[in-house]
Order: C-alpha cells, then sequence, then structure tokens
C-alpha cells in the first residue's frame, strides 16, 4: 500500500524493498520518481522534509523548465502560476527586453512560482504516477553489503512522543538527489571541485504593485568596495501573488579574493532596484535566505555501480545564470532512463550511459560556462561585457540564448548557434584550472 505524504512518518513499516529508491523529494528527485514509475517501476522516494517547505531559490522558471515539467503533466498555466514572457536586462542606466524564443521542447513563456508551490505540485505528480513516498525521514546512511550499495539506512519521527525508530530500504538501484550538500553522495565518494567556481545567492519576498509583470529582470549593477563590477547581478522575479522575489547572486571566484558579505551586499542591491517596482527596500515580507550553488558540473564522479546522482546533489545548476531547477528535471528524467535501460536488461553496466549522456548533452556548454565565469572575475571584463551587451538587440538576445540553455534545441535563428559553437570550440583548447 502506498505511503501517502503527511502520514507516512507514523506507519513507515522497518524494511522497504524496491527497484529504484530515490533519496530526495525536490526537483530532481520527483522527476526521477516521476518518470520512472510512469514506466511501471517499483519506486520508493524518501524526503526529509514535509510539504510546504522553504528553499532558498529564485523561483523563477525558464521555458526549457517549463517544458520539463509540462511534459510530467505539471502546466505552469493550469496550475494559476505567473507566467513571464521574456527577461529584462539592465545595466549601466540602459534597460534591454528580450522575448523567449519559442522551440521545439519548450514553449515560449516561462514562469514565476514559490518554492513550496512548485515541490509539492512535483512531489504530487510523482505520487499520481505510481510512485511510493516517504516524507519526514531522515536518511541517515548508505546501506552497503559485501561492498555494494544495497539502499539506505533511515530514522523517522513515530507520533508526539518524540520516540524514533529505524527504516531500512533496500533498492536494486539509487537515484542521489539530496541537494548542493549530499551527505549521501559524499558517503559514496562524491566530491566537488574546489578549484570550480560556485554561486552564491540570496533572497527575500518584497511587496510591490507591478507583481505581474510580464518580464523577470536581472541588473548587472554589483560592485565591490573599490568600484569594480562583480561577477554576479540583482534580480528581481514578479510572483503574480503581490509580491516579487528579490535577490542577489554572485560568483564564488573572482580576482583578487576580497572577502565579500553576502549579507551586505544583499543590503546594497536592495538600495538599487530599479525605482519602475515601487519597493521600499525595508518592506521585506521574509528573512532573507541564502545558499551555496554548485555549478558547471563539478561534482564527480556522478554514478557508480548502481547509483546515479542527480541535480543539485551532481553540481549540475547552469554555471551561466545560477538555474538549478531546469537543470534538476533534466538529470532526473536522464537518470530515470538510464535505470529503465538498466531494469529491463538485467545489466548494471547500462549506467555508464548515464556519465556519456551528461557530457554529451552538458560537457561543452559546462566548460565555456566555467571559463567564462572564471574570466568574468577579472576587474574591468564584467563591465565591458554588459555594456556590449545592453547596447545590441543582437547581442544582449544571444546573451540570454546562451545564459539560458535555449540553444540546445535545433531551429531559431542560426547566427547565435554558430557563435555559440565557435566559442565552444575555441574553448576546448583551456583546460579548466586544477
Amino acid at each position: 500500500m502506498r505511503q501517502q505524504e503527511g502520514t507516512s512518518t507514523r506507519a513507515a513499516p522497518k524494511t522497504l524493498s524496491c527497484d529504484v529508491l530515490v533519496v530526495g523529494g525536490g526537483p530532481a528527485g520527483c522527476a526521477a520518481a516521476y518518470w520512472s514509475a510512469r514506466e511501471g517501476r517499483d519506486v520508493l522516494l524518501i524526503e526529509r522534509s514535509s510539504h510546504p517547505r522553504e528553499r532558498a531559490c529564485g523561483d523563477a522558471l525558464t521555458p526549457v523548465a517549463v517544458g520539463e515539467l509540462i511534459a510530467m503533466g505539471c502546466d505552469p498555466g493550469a496550475a494559476r502560476w505567473h507566467l513571464h514572457r521574456g527577461l529584462r536586462i539592465t545595466a549601466h542606466g540602459q534597460s534591454l527586453e528580450v522575448l523567449w524564443p519559442q522551440g521545439a521542447r519548450w514553449p515560449n513563456y516561462g514562469a514565476v512560482v514559490r518554492r513550496p508551490r512548485l515541490d509539492a505540485l512535483m512531489f504530487a505528480s510523482a505520487q499520481a504516477a505510481g510512485a511510493r513516498t516517504l516524507t519526514g525521514i531522515e536518511v541517515t546512511a548508505p546501506l552497503i553489503t559485501d561492498g555494494h550499495l544495497r539502499g539506505c539506512r533511515a530514522i523517522a519521527a513515530h507520533g508526539g512522543d518524540g520516540r524514533r525508530g529505524e527504516l531500512t530500504a533496500r533498492a536494486r538501484y539509487v537515484v542521489i538527489a539530496d541537494g548542493p550538500r549530499s551527505g549521501f553522495g559524499r558517503a559514496l565518494g562524491t566530491v566537488r571541485t574546489r578549484t570550480y567556481a560556485q554561486g552564491l545567492a540570496m533572497r527575500a519576498y518584497y511587496p510591490t504593485p507591478r507583481h505581474a509583470e510580464p518580464w523577470i529582470e536581472s541588473v548587472f549593477a554589483l560592485t565591490d568596495s573599490s568600484g569594480d563590477q562583480l561577477p554576479g547581478y540583482g534580480w528581481v522575479f514578479p510572483v503574480g501573488d503581490g509580491t516579487a522575489n528579490v535577490g542577489v547572486g554572485l560568483l564564488s571566484h573572482h580576482y583578487g579574493n576580497k572577502a565579500i558579505s553576502l549579507e551586505r551586499l544583499f543590503e546594497q542591491w536592495t538600495q538599487q532596484i530599479p525605482d519602475r517596482w515601487e519597493i521600499d527596500p525595508t518592506g521585506a515580507r521574509s528573512e532573507p535566505v541564502g545558499g551555496r550553488l554548485p555549478m558547471g558540473g563539478s561534482v564527480r564522479p556522478r554514478s557508480g555501480p548502481n547509483w546515479v546522482v542527480v541535480g543539485d546533489a551532481a553540481g549540475s545548476i547552469n554555471p551561466w545564470n545560477g538555474d538549478g531547477i531546469g537543470p534538476a528535471l533534466a538529470t532526473g528524467r536522464l537518470a530515470a532512463e538510464v535505470i529503465g535501460h538498466a531494469l529491463d536488461t538485467d545489466d548494471g553496466l547500462m549506467l555508464r550511459r548515464y556519465e556519456a549522456a551528461l557530457a554529451e548533452r552538458w560537457e561543452r556548454y559546462h566548460h565555456l560556462g566555467r571559463l567564462t565565469t572564471r574570466a568574468l572575475g577579472r576587474p574591468g571584463l564584467m563591465r565591458k561585457l554588459t555594456q556590449l551587451a545592453i547596447r545590441s538587440p543582437r547581442m544582449g538576445d544571444l546573451a540570454m540564448r546562451v545564459s539560458t540553455d535555449l540553444l540546445a534545441s535545433a531551429g531559431g535563428p542560426k547566427t547565435p548557434r554558430r557563435i555559440y559553437q565557435i566559442a565552444s570550440s575555441v574553448a576546448r583548447l583551456w583546460r579548466d584550472r586544477t
């Protein structure tokens, strides 16, 4: 009998078995559970938190992410999420509005939705597809027998008396989707390459009469104490519920290695929010929440004999713009496909396809992104590039398409694709610094 959210922590069996165990119920884990269960696999998803839950997130979904959600039966329009038609880029006193392009695999609009609503809907979709779900249960360690991963050990809280009971889940294959710190992944030997930049981000919600704007906005106006432009941006993403998600994102690598307080940078940014939003910087409706974002495929290995790592746990966040939802959904879906082949053929070696598929889809994109993010830390370069993008609609469109991974589909203007292909080919001549 399926364990439903909200009741699972009171009647969790001591031992469970499944074909596919998913550790973590965020976007990546829910996508993996949904696509696996949809193909008739016996799926068990374990999530530490209970819904609704808060996460440090910008809440903005690109057309790529929206396309993945629609494929899962989560239609942002039907769910009445706030839809936006493009990106407004603001820098050096100028703004440029760029429409989202129509793609073969995505719509020509994005969405903004608070993470509790997004996660709850995706969790429900995984359940509806047939996945068993347990919430309020903390996975404590991998279950290793004879040197092989067999599942996990977990602890569940029972009732209101505070007593805790142990739970064991056994599985043929495991999807690791427990977020950027990924204790489960580290226990199996995954490591983040620390020479790769990671993102630092902080956000809060502010009331605004412009909460239904059809544009999300990125403002490139962050500076250090010397006045040099920093490799990052401030954002205002209208939520459509009377508020906007206001945040700041910064790359951890910048030349000079000057210590920068994210809290102070966020406070500085709230004083620079464009007047058109009519936001009072002292009127936040929530405390600022921040976090670190492992980017650009920085975590390795991302698979083992019978396990794969997805989403933030795999360091799959887009290095160009800090988007984690789109890559999370895509890697979760890919993990389900690869594990499905392994189950159908009874051949665990099929999991080798996961790393190969990740490399084919993202390696050149991530490599160019890693080199670009490192270069953007050079004093003066960030300012020059933003000046170039803001003064040329064509360059602004190219920057939008590259940064949001909207060149992955055939179709659309050929020039942006050719420029990107040339740049990524040249970038292959430079190795990442280790």
